[in-house]
């Protein structure tokens, strides 16, 4: 009984630090839905991430939706989401020599089939989407974070939280992973749930 930990980092630093603490303190490798830009911003951060062992799912360069859908914008061509993986990647691959592939995490959650075909043609055989978000970015409180995730909990899960400071999902982090843990799950990142 396994469930994968996420974090998506786009926004500001947040609570990012402490997360990676908490992750570090407990043993636990998450995964991290990474943006070009919010790497660019944070190298260091970034490269603590790879060499404490977390994996990479590019997220896109600058959080545009693929789609349009959320945004209600016109969907990117082909191109314009070739460029968005690549352009990440490469900033990625450029800090910490890591790799964001086979993870793909699309901006807002939109994607259609259109979607998972340009993606796919860049090698990311996962369009990773969450089961369980822990509703953190709608300002809960990190008491009701902790009970939503632990409630929600079931094999194969993949939780969705946010490294930013709007959200309380680093302050109920602990709590979650305790939480878990005592209902008898491990805790890891999409390689744990999903085998390449």
């Amino acid at each position: 009984m396994t469930v994968a930990l996420t974090f998506d980092a786009g926004s500001d630093v947040g609570f990012t630090a402490m997360i990676l603490d908490t992750l570090a303190t407990n043993g636990v490798h998450a995964s991290f839905g990474m943006t070009g830009l919010w790497a660019e911003r944070n190298p260091d951060l970034v490269r603590r991430m790879v060499n404490e062992g977390h994996t990479m799912i590019n997220h896109s360069y600058d959080h545009a939706s693929f789609t349009g859908r959320s945004t209600k914008k016109t969907a990117l061509t082909r191109e314009e989401r070739w460029g968005q993986l690549d352009r990440t990647e490469a900033i990625i691959a450029g800090l910490t020599g890591a790799t964001t592939l086979p993870y793909f995490r699309p901006p807002f959650g939109d994607y259609d089939e259109s979607v998972n075909q340009d993606v796919a043609a860049r090698g990311y055989l996962f369009n990773v989407v969450w089961t369980v978000d822990s509703r953190g970015w709608l300002g809960w409180s990190a008491p009701a974070i902790a009970k939503r995730c632990v409630e929600r909990a079931a094999p194969g899960v993949i939780y969705v939280f946010h490294v930013g400071s709007q959200s309380q999902d680093g302050p109920a982090l602990q709590a979650i992973i305790d939480g878990l843990r005592g209902g008898g799950y491990a805790v890891g990142g999409l390689p744990d749930v999903l085998a390449p």
